[in-house]
Parts: C-alpha cells; structure tokens; sequence
C-alpha cells in the first residue's frame, strides 16, 4: 500500500529551503574544522560556552524529552492508550539526539577524541555520567525505532527475534553502565541480576510485558534519560560566575523538570504539524488529554522556579532593571501565558487551541536554558559575547537538516496510523509459502 505522505510532491519549496540550509550549515560546519572556532565564532577564552551550547545541546537535549516521557507514559502507565503518538516521539528523540552529537562534535576542539571516554573513567566530572547516558540512551532510541525500519522492509518475522533478543542487550548495557558509574563489582552484580529476574518473570508470563516493546527497554531508555536531564544541570554547578537568578542548588532538578514539563508540549506541536503538514486524521482526543496535565507539569515547575528564588532572597535582584532580571520574567511570563491558555474552558477540546500555549512553553525552556548558558554567564565589563552569523547559520543548518531526516522518515517508514496489533499478529503467524521479500506490506490508515 502506498503510503498517503507521498501524494505530496516529493521536493516541495518547503523542503528546498530546509535542504538549502542544511547545506549551508554542512558548508560552515567544514569551514569550521579548517579555520578553527576562532575564526568561526565569537567564543573566547572569557566566554568559551555560548549558542551552540545553549540552543543544540541544552535545548535540543530537552525538547528530545519527549521520547522517553510518552514512550514511559505509554507502557508503563496509559496501557497504551498513547500508542499513535509513540514513534513520532521517538523518532524525534532519535533525531534530536544524533543532532546533538553533531552539533557537540562541531563545538568540541578535537571531536575525534570524543570516544575516550569509554575508557577514561573520571568519576568526579558529571560530563563522565552524561557522556556515558547520552551515548547508551541514543543506542537505546536506535534500538526502539528498529520496528519502523524491520516494516518498512517487509521483514515482518524478525520483529519476534528482535523483541525476544533485545532484553540481553539491555542487562548487558545497564550493568555495564552501573560498572563504570560504581567501580563496583557488587552493584555491577546485584543490576545483572535484578534484570535477570525481571526477564525471567516476563518471559514465564508471572509479571505481564508489552507485546509490541521489551519493557526492560522502555525502562532503560527512562532511566539513563532521566540521569543526564538532570546531569546536564550539574555541570553549571561548577561555574561560579553564573547569575544567581539561574545558579542554584536544585539547578539538577530544574532541568529534569523543565524537561518532563516541556516533552507533552512537544509532542502537541509535533503532532499537529505532521497532521497538517502529511493531511492525516488528528489525535485531538489523546492531545486533550495530554494539555490537560499541562498545568500539574507547569504549576509544579513554576512553584520551583520561582520559590527558589525566593528563598535564596534573590527577589531583589529579580526586580531591578537589568538585561538578566528582563530575561528571567521573560520565561516567568511565557509560563504564566501558557498556563492560562491551558486553564480556559474549551482549550483542550480541539487540535488549534492548545498550540499557543505549547509554544509558550517550548519558548519558556529555551529562555531557560540560554540563560543558565548565555544570558546568565554575561558579567558586565569582564565578558561580552554576540553570536556570529556563523554560529547563527550552523546551529539554523543543523535544525533544519533536522526537520528534514524526520520529513523523509515519516514518508518512507510506517510512523503514522500503523495498525500495530495486526503487525505483530502477522509477524507471530506469517503467511505459509510467502517468500521474505514477498509478505504482507504494512497496513496503514488512510488520511482523514
């Protein structure tokens, strides 16, 4: 069945636009590695973090947060009611994770020594733990968007070998990962053999596991997600000269928070514009749902946001007239508008009303996120940084070399209305006499 995304014509001017910046930021990206960040950025010895940091890894890092939310939501707690929304997330995670590392290999002074850290264990630096997270969490993405590939292939049948395979990877990863973060045979030990039990109890059919999604994976993927959101927050820690209104203690939590709020608003922005964008039906009734928890995930986020400033009696520096105090009420204002626009009857009823305040608060997080690394680490007289053009022309390539991997994805792998169960059914009963090649193509659902 031909997929309904390739009605559309196959270069529209939309795609030629993401396809001429992405090639002007692959060209700049080459002159980059040739000349040197002197001469491709304004970055300095005062002032060596700045928009790369802040928008390609801080931002891109949290508006990836979406893959391991609803992928958790969806198999640990909605018993798949979320189901329809669970590869576009992921695939977008994916995406924005392989974008991140790009974009850290193009800031990096020397990116070919980026793998040292697989064999330079340095306990006492937090970018040990977030390396480690980042690399097995986009193996842990790569591995859960291994079905949409399988399908598009017709190789229906190795969906059985994957999922029944997949568990091994998995303990064999976390108890590595809790070696190197340890240094402890004991814990090595006692995560092999929790896991081990888990799998046990699984396969024998004592504890129930999703059908269509190793549950050991949806764990790991949660777990090492949720260690370096948090992780990445540390590293501000140690720098002394960021503002008080973004250097705090509870900085770690501020980001996982910030990450977990944003993920559903992602999600609905996402949603809707592929609706849009590939005319297929719309999931007004799940992204309801989902703009309904908003105000929990913002209220909570704003109570911390802002109660901590106020017991660190930083208030008075939030009510003075500065370029950092005008920055901080910029994303207390756009949270407060978002979560208005959440709260109004009706909001959450229909697909257009609740992407205001999804944008809102994706506008919120990177106001967040440039501040603990732009704004907040400006100190008046002793550092002054503006982004190059070139900065600002890499780190647009790099989005939209981006939006243009997941404009392809979506129209040549079975991401939107797949029919899921009856895959599974088919790949647990393939049709006799069928050669490989030759079974069943990928049920789809047909555009509204």
């Amino acid at each position: 069945m031909t997929h309904a995304i390739r009605e559309r014509p196959a270069w529209s001017p939309p795609l030629l636009v993401l396809g001429g910046l992405g090639g002007v930021g692959l060209a700049l990206i080459a002159f980059r590695f040739f000349a040197g960040l002197g001469a491709a950025t304004n970055l300095s010895d005062a002032y060596p973090w700045g928009l790369w940091i802040g928008i390609d890894v801080l931002v891109g890092i949290a508006l990836a947060a979406g893959g391991f939310v609803i992928t958790g939501l969806l198999h640990l707690f909605a018993q798949g009611r979320f189901r329809s929304l669970s590869r576009p997330a992921i695939l977008t995670a994916l995406l924005g994770y392989l974008l991140f590392i790009s974009a850290l290999m193009v800031d990096l002074g020397r990116p070919w020594h980026i793998w040292r850290a697989l064999i330079s264990w340095n306990h006492e630096s937090p970018m040990f733990e977030v390396s480690w997270c980042v690399m097995f969490y986009t193996f842990v993405l790569v591995l859960e968007f291994v079905p949409p590939v399988v399908e598009a292939l017709g190789w229906r049948r190795h969906l059985v070998w994957w999922h029944r395979s997949i568990p091994f990877l998995v303990i064999g990863m976390l108890t590595l990962f809790c070696f190197a973060m340890t240094q402890s045979v004991r814990w090595a030990a006692l995560t092999f053999s929790i896991m081990s039990v888990l799998e046990i109890l699984f396969r024998s059919g004592i504890v129930p596991r999703g059908r269509q999604m190793p549950l050991l994976l949806i764990m790991a993927g949660v777990m090492l997600s949720t260690l370096h959101q948090s992780s990445l927050g540390t590293l501000f820690l140690a720098v002394d000269h960021l503002n008080p209104l973004w250097y705090t203690p509870i900085l770690p939590f501020l980001f996982l928070a910030s990450a977990v709020m944003v993920a559903p608003a992602v999600v609905i922005l996402e949603s809707t514009l592929s609706a849009r964008v590939f005319r297929l039906r719309g999931e007004e009734r799940l992204l309801g749902i989902l703009a309904r928890g908003m105000p929990y995930l913002i209220g909570i986020y704003l109570v911390l946001r802002v109660g901590d400033v106020l017991v660190r009696g930083e208030v008075f520096r939030a009510t003075t007239l500065s370029g950092t105090a005008v920055w901080w009420w910029l994303e207390i204002l756009l949270l407060l508008g978002a979560l208005v626009l959440y709260l109004m009857p009706a909001r959450t009823g229909s697909r257009s009303p609740i992407v205001l305040p999804s944008v809102l608060t994706v506008g919120a997080l990177v106001a967040h996120r440039v501040g603990v690394s732009v704004v907040g680490l400006l100190v008046p007289g002793v550092s002054r940084y503006i982004p190059a053009v070139t900065e600002l022309l890499i780190t647009v390539g790099v989005f939209a070399l981006g939006l243009l991997a997941f404009r392809l994805a979506a129209e040549y792998l079975p991401i939107y209305g797949v029919d899921q169960a009856r895959i599974w059914a088919l790949a647990e009963t393939p049709a006799r006499g069928a050669p490989e090649g030759q079974q069943q193509s990928v049920p789809q659902v047909a555009p509204a």
